[in-house]
């Protein structure tokens, strides 16, 4: 995917390109959102890392500079899949 896609906004993080926009929330994921927040995600470029996607206040996509986008990005954890920090997940590479 070399094309950038219209609405999606683009950092550069964890060495990799990333578009970023406001997507619709799986019926799941709406439960767990409240009223005033939107879904914010964050997918690769090259394909090469799962989508990840964290919850934002409403309208604050909107208003975000390149620092707010990658403090968001930070926040964000992939979907579907596991991630640093997640307790009783052993990670094979830290020890």
């Amino acid at each position: 995917m070399n094309e950038r896609r219209k609405g999606w906004r683009r950092i550069h993080e964890d060495g990799t390109e990333w578009e970023a926009r406001i997507v619709p929330a799986p019926r799941q994921t709406e439960q767990e959102l409240r009223a005033d927040e939107e879904l914010l995600e964050f997918v690769c470029v090259d394909g090469s890392r799962k989508p990840r996607q964290v919850a934002v206040p409403g309208g604050a996509y909107r208003d975000m500079d390149d620092d707010a986008l990658h403090r968001a990005f930070v926040k964000a954890r992939p979907i579907g899949g596991d991630f640093y920090g997640r307790p009783g997940k052993h990670m094979n590479d830290m020890g």
